[in-house]
């Protein structure tokens, strides 16, 4: 495994075919490091953000991956729809790029540590898109395009097949209820991840 890129490196000699080395290299389809694709107000104060990218040469889906440590950022509680963040502009965690991943059509949240602070504050997290690049925590992001959780738990998995997301929106988490009391997150890991298709020709 190459650090974060998570390539596999090749393990076979010389003396397989080219349609079972191309087998194995299907199997290889490594993810890629594609650097910041989220504003400062979403970088908080535990690990800091990280996405990935896999593109299937053969097929041509498109997986794309933003992974967020809530450690550090803000739930207000005033209003179902407001962001989450860290109270610096902007607080998006991705720009819908349709050249990079594709048509999405389908997204989801994958919680992988359990949101928690030392006070009141909401698990309903949601993910949320809107045309702004600018919104800041406890500002209206809405419930566009939305992944609407509930309340997670860890190692739970929230879909949304009717994604539709609008060409160079940007992706906001959201406050899904009034939950919070003015909380900051102590901890918290979600993976937000699209799948999508290139249009061919």
């Amino acid at each position: 495994i190459d650090g974060n890129n998570q390539i596999l490196t090749s393990g076979y000699g010389t003396g397989l075919s080219t349609k079972q080395k191309t087998a194995v290299n299907i199997i290889q389809t490594p993810f890629i490091n594609i650097g910041q694709t989220w504003g400062a107000g979403a970088i908080g104060t535990g690990e800091a953000p990280i996405a990935f990218r896999q593109t299937d040469a053969i097929n041509g889906l498109i997986i794309t991956e933003v992974q967020i440590d809530l450690t550090g950022l803000k739930a207000k509680g005033g209003d179902a729809g407001d962001a989450i963040g860290l109270g610096t502009v902007p607080a998006f965690i991705y720009k819908n790029e349709v050249a990079k991943n594709g048509i999405i059509f389908k997204h989801e949240i994958i919680c992988t540590e359990l949101p928690a602070s030392g006070g009141t504050i909401t698990t309903d997290i949601n993910v949320a898109w809107a045309s702004a690049a600018t919104i800041d925590f406890d500002e209206a992001v809405g419930t566009g395009s939305e992944i609407n959780t509930g309340g997670l738990v860890a190692g739970q998995v929230v879909q949304d097949l009717t994604a539709a997301i609008t060409a160079n929106h940007y992706a906001y988490l959201t406050e899904g209820d009034t939950a919070a009391s003015t909380g900051t997150y102590t901890s918290g890991q979600l993976i937000y991840r699209m799948y999508g298709y290139k249009v061919r020709g």
